[in-house]
């Protein structure tokens, strides 16, 4: 699209901005721009507030602090009826401002906190944000992104999909590397990961798990070292399955895209950015350091194996080389 077009579809929007929450053309119009061409959404978040609208909360990502200024406003008003919506809306700015008052709204609740289910700290996590218990603020994601299309080429710098010789204790499926990158590739120098990160599982069970952790080495060898086992050990992975996810044709993208790319309305593996949670926002603990890690990939399974459902999400704590593996579907 051309800017112009781009422009018009905007103002398309903040003229029907009322018709958003109907999951229809403005919806889908919003994601598709968000996605595909990072736009700038402070005019749509200032027709969104006109209209009291706070769905979905990336309307908000870049409101003018005219605009954070009375979403707090609202907020820490105690009779407020839509808490839960305007601090995902916050939370997807989480400028300065913002941390402070959702640090001081979690040590000093008001009374619409009992109508939710979680503290302000956790609503920080859709937005990409971290605090810890002394004010302390990390970023939950790494904001340059990339992706992996459909294309004949000989780029070594990721794989998705190659098989292994291991076979899974639980079922007996063979394993695959679901993702390979070389973080000596400049593309991935943001990742700091210093060689090969290779990241193995179980394409079966893998959908039957909470959460599967992986420590991994710069030299291409990662262990599988512990998670709940999983509640159905029958494998439905057949060989053909296998072929599929193994003789895909992705390659990684030459350049960046958007961080919200995930965002756009195709399935599509991201490596970094910002992922399209299919449920709520996760972020596992590392179990070594007790911090929060950081996203690092998503893969829609249809990617991998066509007509299968659901997304596995890859997260990294890189100070201890470990990974964390879950999967969401509807």
């Amino acid at each position: 699209m051309s800017s112009e077009e781009v422009e018009d579809m905007v103002e398309s929007i903040i003229s029907n901005i009322e018709t958003i929450g109907e999951w229809d053309q403005v919806y889908q119009d919003f994601n598709g721009l968000l996605g595909y061409h990072d736009i700038n959404t402070a005019r749509i978040a200032q027709a969104a507030f006109d209209k009291g609208i706070f769905y979905p909360a990336t309307l908000y990502r870049d409101a003018s602090p005219e605009v954070r200024d009375q979403l707090l406003a609202r907020l820490f008003d105690p009779a407020c009826e839509e808490a839960g919506h305007l601090l995902l809306c916050l939370a997807q700015q989480g400028d300065e401002v913002i941390q402070e008052a959702f640090l001081r709204l979690e040590r000093n609740p008001l009374s619409w906190r009992s109508k939710l289910y979680v503290n302000p700290s956790v609503y920080a996590h859709h937005g990409g944000g971290h605090f810890d218990e002394q004010g302390n603020c990390s970023s939950l994601y790494f904001k340059r992104c990339f992706t992996m299309l459909p294309g004949v080429g000989v780029d070594q710098a990721a794989k998705a999909g190659q098989l292994l010789e291991q076979h899974c204790p639980h079922c007996g499926c063979q394993l695959i590397d679901v993702l390979r990158l070389d973080g000596l590739d400049d593309r991935f120098s943001f990742l700091a990961v210093e060689g090969v990160l290779a990241i193995p599982i179980c394409p079966n069970c893998i959908t039957f798990t909470e959460e599967t952790f992986i420590r991994y080495g710069v030299d291409g060898r990662s262990e599988i070292v512990f998670g709940e086992p999983p509640f159905d050990t029958e494998n439905y992975c057949t060989e053909t399955d296998l072929l599929e996810m193994s003789q895909n044709q992705l390659t990684l993208s030459t350049e960046a895209v958007p961080k919200y790319y995930a965002s756009g309305g195709d399935e599509v593996i991201t490596i970094g950015g910002w992922p399209e949670w299919v449920q709520d926002a996760h972020f596992a603990t590392c179990p070594d350091c007790s911090q929060t890690m950081k996203f690092l990939a998503a893969i829609p399974w249809n990617v991998l194996m066509d007509g299968s459902e659901g997304t596995l999400y890859i997260e990294i704590c890189t100070d201890c080389r470990t990974l964390c593996l879950f999967h969401q579907q509807t």
